[in-house]
């Protein structure tokens, strides 16, 4: 049976109106920490518990280590090395780039010793990758190039997943040719 063409024209406006916002959505995240308990596996071994909300950090507790702050999903202080990082969050102040859109940047400068560094962060794209349990999940990625005043550049890239509410893999890269990443390997509720 053939619908006529004003009916069939409204019946795909409503769907279209029905179905984009979802899609509309999914392109944008709010913040938010991992719920309390959620336990992350990196492919080190090395786990993380999340713990509570403060703000735009969430609290987590590293398995046989101390608890740290994670600022805006990106930053944990202290670092995993025990070093404070209070005032290079305070002049990044990544939460600006919340809610994380296609697109998004925010720019910075933090001075340290006798040099200088530039920051851009930005929403780089939403892609499906492979997450966890090798399934295939949404994720923002989420790249800070840094330039120092001596010309250094370093890259750093964060797969936020708007499900777990974590970053699921981190990589960094410098022009001196170290490396270095990160990547979940289970998530455990």
């Amino acid at each position: 049976m053939r619908l006529p063409v004003a009916l069939s024209a409204l019946s795909a406006a409503l769907l279209c109106a029905v179905a984009l916002p979802g899609a509309a959505s999914a392109q944008t995240m709010q913040f938010a920490c991992p719920d309390p308990g959620t336990t992350f596996t990196y492919d080190s071994g090395v786990k993380v518990v999340a713990r509570s909300r403060d703000g735009m950090d969430c609290i987590m507790d590293r398995v046989g280590g101390k608890p740290f702050k994670l600022r805006a999903l990106l930053f944990d202080n202290p670092s995993a090395d025990g070093a404070d990082l209070t005032a290079y969050i305070a002049a990044l102040r990544p939460e600006r780039l919340w809610p994380l859109e296609v697109g998004k940047k925010i720019e910075a400068s933090y001075k340290i010793g006798s040099g200088t560094w530039t920051y851009q962060l930005a929403v780089a794209r939403y892609e499906r990758r492979t997450g966890p349990g090798d399934k295939m999940i949404d994720t923002f990625l989420i790249e800070m190039n840094e330039t120092g005043d001596k010309g250094q550049r370093t890259i750093s890239r964060w797969w936020i997943s708007p499900a777990d509410k974590f970053a699921i893999r981190y990589d960094f890269s410098d022009g001196a040719g170290k490396a270095n990443r990160a990547v979940v390997t289970e998530v455990t509720r």
